[in-house]
């Protein structure tokens, strides 16, 4: 049944706009999407599709797709087995702690370091690099930790509705913030 409606797709060829094989228990995403150069929208919900097929992944042959919508939920794409990380100290350069201090210091309207900052361009241009930790909300520049925190989707947005919650990208400053995480959040990490 899969491969017919497949077929079928293919033989519309730039006409055909949208793909469902939605709960088709198919176990790889079908690497001959590429001939659909005017797919605008795939659903491959509910499967056993475990990996992202090459021709996606490498962006090769699918450079030309200009999909609005795709959506995979249902499948085993990511592992979702938390790993423990070995706590490491803190030890930041020199600029790193002369820039937290700096920055802290502007957000508290310190009028000594806000007059003294108008003077140094070098050092605005630095702290324009600057991010807010999600945890303790002090200003740092150096990535410490990149997290993910899983919440409900925005009622704006046009997704599915099965999906119930959305990963959103999470930047905390130091270990002692990651330590008082909420249950939610979780350290993204290359196993």
């Amino acid at each position: 049944m899969t491969e017919k409606m497949l077929v079928r797709a293919l033989k519309g060829g730039k006409n055909t706009k949208i793909v469902t094989l939605s709960g088709k228990k198919i176990t790889k995403m079908p690497s001959s999407l590429d001939k659909l150069p005017g797919l605008k929208t795939l659903n491959l919900q509910n499967n056993r599709i475990s990996k992202v097929c090459s021709e996606i992944s490498t962006l090769t042959q699918f450079q030309n797709l200009k999909l609005r919508e795709c959506y995979c939920e249902g499948n085993p794409l990511f592992l979702k087995e938390p790993v423990t990380a070995v706590q490491q100290d803190d030890v930041w350069s020199l600029q790193e702690i002369t820039s937290r201090f700096i920055m802290n210091e502007l957000s508290e309207k310190n009028p000594f370091v806000m007059q003294a900052i108008t003077w140094h361009p070098l050092v605005r241009n630095i702290m324009s690099q600057r991010r807010k930790c999600a945890i303790c909300e002090k200003y740092f520049l150096t990535i410490w930790l990149e997290c993910v925190e899983f919440v409900p989707p925005s009622k704006k947005w046009k997704i599915s509705r099965n999906l119930q919650l959305v990963p959103l990208q999470i930047l905390i400053c130091s270990y002692t913030c990651f330590n008082q995480r909420g249950p939610n959040l979780f350290g993204i990490a290359q196993v």
